[in-house]
Order: C-alpha cells, then structure tokens, then sequence
C-alpha cells in the first residue's frame, strides 16, 4: 500500500494546517462503505499503521486526539518543524504557509 512519494507529496499539502484523519483517508482511497453501524475501517488502520503512524513516530508530523477520542480517523495531522527541514517535496512551491498567531 505504501507510495511515499505520492503520500507525502498528499500530506505536505493536506497537513500544513493541521487535517484530520479521515480528511486524508478520503483525499487518499475515497470514502468508506457506509454502513449503518459504525465498524472498523481496515483502510483507516492501514493508512494509519503504515503511513501516519511512522511519521508521527519519526516526529514528522504531530498527532492530536481530539475529545479523548483514540480513533486516528479523529485525530488532527499536522507537519512538525521537523518536516520542512528533513523533506524537499515536488509539492512545496503549492504549499501555502500555515496561519500562525
């Protein structure tokens, strides 16, 4: 499943404000099955154990679990200083800077 090329290029665009986990599940694979009840979604964990998790682990990019909630398709994604210093991406000259206060 792993493209890193195309996953970080996705993410350098989608996590300069911050996006949710299942922002980039949908921006990445579309949106899940729906289903009546709420259910795991194996492309959600892969995407997460595979992709959002290792750069979280590297200090890549930040996790924030929003409402206690340790579901990564709540969790909040954002890039760390780290990111822009370690990777040159083709994405770069379309990135706006995030707004900072």
């Amino acid at each position: 499943m792993t493209n890193w090329d195309v996953f970080l290029n996705v993410l350098n665009v989608e996590t300069e404000d911050g996006a949710a986990g299942a922002h980039l599940r949908q921006i990445l694979f579309g949106e899940p099955d729906p289903s009546p009840f709420p259910r795991y979604d194996e492309m959600m964990g892969s995407l997460y154990t595979q992709v959002l998790g290792p750069l979280v682990w590297t200090g890549l990019l930040q996790e924030t679990r929003l409402n206690g909630s340790f579901r990564s398709q709540d969790s909040l994604f954002t890039e760390t200083p780290l990111w822009k210093a370690a990777l040159k991406l083709d994405t770069d000259s379309t990135v706006q800077s995030a707004t900072r206060y």
